[in-house]
């Protein structure tokens, strides 16, 4: 309470010094301030906050011991200091990743691709939350680059990403891709239910969304021919062989079936088998272009004039496969046609500008049709391609597969291509 005694003092004290009178007011008056507004309403003196150091530390301490909450508030204070500190971000982007908050966590990796555009395994992060909200095309792109870019060698990661890059593969139709990427798993002897029907469903042509339902024939189908492709990743020929025997004995009927084994035994170089195969399949359905591709395929320099007119029966009934129109392209070229290949093989340099291969038979055709400035200029583009392909050559930390574009990305295989 203020001093009335003091007070009364100045009233009866007029002798005392003006500089006294003056210090005693001011005491007086603090003395009434502190009693109007008791200590805790005066505004304090804040301790220091804790700097990027301290902060990063103790997200890193409740991270450790499962505090994820705290971890996470932790994290983004440190990263409103230090913006640029991309273990924050990994670090924040995977605590959201693992608690499903994958619209947040996509936002963290994005801020960490922004800053890093060569970490794999961030693009790989990306691609998984992508998935989950169903963002396809982004989700492809970024899984794509993971492959191309490598990622941390985390085995569980790694299989992760390309079931699911298999996944995305599957659900555009990209079937070719789909059965490259879903093989690294059979290989590395992954046998899960999700795997195996992946890959039959690769196999047979068909998107995820289209699978019959569990319990029905289809889904046996299905999932037995996902099986055998998994015994040919493991090597083990004669039961996948078997396998497929027993399924077309069964299901002689069912739509890609024989096509699905035929390319199985060309890759037991059981050719002409293969073709038989292949023939079935075009007696079950005589616009399966699939079959027709791969007959000419095999038969180009063997028997290049049979190949042809597979070849031209496919153009005509799916214009749109690049890979249809570079067959097409070979083959007339090695039954001496070389006005008729080259603008086959201009179509399908334009749909794949990087793939040395058609540069080279794309020159050949010029330089036979007296086009000698033109094939000298893509037998150079050739030679680049080769030696950069050459140089780049080996496997990504994705797959056993060499960078550029693969026999699937080339073959497009997909039943429902539109048609003139």
């Amino acid at each position: 309470m203020f001093s009335f005694q003091a007070l009364r003092l100045l009233k009866i004290s007029p002798s005392l010094r003006a500089a006294d009178r003056r210090r005693l007011l001011v005491r007086l008056s603090l003395t009434g301030f502190l009693c109007v507004f008791p200590h805790s309403a005066l505004p304090q003196t804040k301790p220091p906050s804790p700097g990027f150091a301290t902060l990063s530390k103790q997200a890193a301490e409740a991270r450790k011991a499962d505090r994820l909450e705290e971890a996470l508030a932790l994290y983004k204070r440190a990263l409103s200091l230090r913006p640029r500190w991309n273990e924050g971000w990994w670090s924040l982007g995977t605590i959201e990743y693992d608690q499903d908050h994958y619209a947040q966590a996509a936002q963290d990796f994005e801020r960490l691709v922004t800053l890093d555009p060569a970490n794999g395994t961030a693009h790989a992060m990306l691609g998984l939350c992508q998935f989950e909200l169903r963002k396809d095309q982004l989700a492809l792109k970024n899984l794509l680059a993971a492959e191309q870019l490598g990622v941390i060698k985390d085995e569980q990661l790694r299989h992760v990403a390309l079931y699911h890059l298999g996944l995305l593969q599957l659900r555009a139709r990209k079937f070719g891709d789909a059965k490259e990427t879903l093989d690294q798993l059979a290989k590395d002897r992954v046998r899960t239910k999700e795997l195996i029907t992946a890959l039959g469903l690769a196999v047979l042509l068909m998107k995820p969304q289209d699978a019959p339902p569990e319990g029905t024939a289809g889904a046996t189908v299905i999932e037995r021919a996902g099986e055998a492709e998994a015994l040919l990743q493991a090597k083990d020929f004669e039961q996948a062989k078997k396998r497929y025997a027993e399924l077309t004995s069964e299901f002689p009927d069912y739509p890609n079936l024989h096509f699905a084994f035929g390319r199985l035994l060309l890759e037991t170089n059981e050719t002409d088998q293969g073709v038989e195969e292949f023939q079935r399949e075009l007696k079950r359905d005589p616009q399966n272009v699939n079959s027709m591709l791969e007959i000419a395929s095999v038969r180009y320099q063997v028997d290049s004039q049979d190949g042809l007119k597979y070849a031209e029966e496919a153009v005509k009934l799916a214009p749109r496969i690049p890979f249809a129109h570079y067959l097409l392209g070979v083959l007339r070229l090695d039954t001496g046609n070389p006005a008729g290949a080259v603008p086959e093989l201009e179509i399908a340099q334009k749909a794949f500008p990087k793939e040395s291969r058609i540069y080279f038979s794309l020159g050949n055709a010029y330089a036979r049709v007296g086009r000698k400035a033109e094939a000298a200029k893509v037998r150079a583009e050739f030679s680049r391609l080769h030696a950069l392909e050459a140089k780049q050559k080996g496997p990504s930390l994705y797959s056993e597969r060499p960078p550029g574009p693969s026999v699937g990305q080339l073959q497009t295989l997909d039943k429902e291509n539109p048609r003139p």
